[in-house]
């Protein structure tokens, strides 16, 4: 080994610990603190003046003092002209991802069970960062009472839709009729659907759907074997898994009415649909 290489080593060594030690001092100083994260995330919807920031956040002005110049030592927080604080470019990235992570972990835990008891490999890992976009969700679970609960839930999201955006691997004799109806009335219906769904549907009313030209409906097959079943609506997600056993679970689904939810179904449809074939 060259005498300048084996000089460098100890130059390289110390500045990947620096750069180490630059990341954790960086991740305690964000994500250690309740009151510097949820300043953060405060500001990332403007700059604000201390009094704002105090009230919002119920603190005296010491205490956000303190907090606000720990902040801006770490180049994460400054003060405009107007002695309002704000968030530096790279506290606005800081912030969005941390604001994306807060919300991850809250849609873990509020629907735990139903992240634990199923199959997840269904959706991609690109989405998988991003399933904060569901933390304004609920779990509809059917129960004794009432057995059909899921799904009589789910034709009522379908019947008051103006856009449909399907993926599913499995046949429900209703769903038919059920979207023929919708077609009828004027509704976007796009399915992605598997081959042997494909193959149970009444072919009469496939062939019919398929060559009525005023009917707005894209059929698409797909060669995988799904993981996931959900439908995207102009105004609501309704999402499915399966259970580690193969078979899909008809007594959970997940229920969003949020727009960032619909954004992140939709990007969910649009990945399935690049491994499809038209019909």
């Amino acid at each position: 080994m060259e005498v300048g290489v084996v000089g460098e080593i100890p130059i390289l060594m110390k500045q990947a610990k620096e750069k180490r030690d630059g990341v954790q001092s960086t991740l305690q100083l964000v994500a250690c603190s309740a009151l510097r994260r949820n300043l953060i995330i405060n500001l990332s919807e403007g700059n604000k003046s201390l009094r704002d920031l105090r009230e919002k956040l119920g603190i005296s002005s010491t205490t956000a003092i303190h907090a606000l110049r720990d902040l801006e030592k770490g180049n994460i927080v400054l003060q405009d002209e107007g002695r309002n604080y704000g968030l530096t470019r790279i506290g606005e990235i800081v912030a969005s991802n941390l604001i994306n992570f807060t919300n991850a972990l809250d849609v873990l835990k509020k629907h735990e069970s139903f992240w634990l008891e199923h199959d997840i490999s269904g959706i991609p890992e690109h989405l998988l960062g991003k399933i904060g976009c569901l933390s304004d969700s609920i779990v509809v679970k059917a129960d004794a009472t009432d057995i059909f609960k899921v799904y009589s839930n789910f034709v009522d999201i379908l019947q008051n839709a103006r856009e449909v955006m399907g993926v599913s691997a499995m046949f429900v004799p209703d769903y038919p009729l059920i979207f023929q109806e919708l077609l009828e009335k004027g509704v976007s219906v796009q399915l992605i659907l598997t081959k042997k769904v494909l193959e149970k549907i009444d072919q009469k009313i496939l062939k019919s759907l398929v060559e009525n030209n005023s009917s707005k409906l894209e059929l698409y097959v797909i060669e995988e074997d799904l993981k996931v079943a959900f439908t995207v609506t102009d105004y609501c997600l309704s999402f499915g898994l399966f259970s580690p056993d193969g078979t899909y679970d008809w007594n959970k689904d997940l229920i969003s009415y949020d727009k960032e939810a619909i954004e992140w179904g939709k990007k969910l449809f649009e990945w399935y649909l690049k491994q499809t074939e038209r019909v």
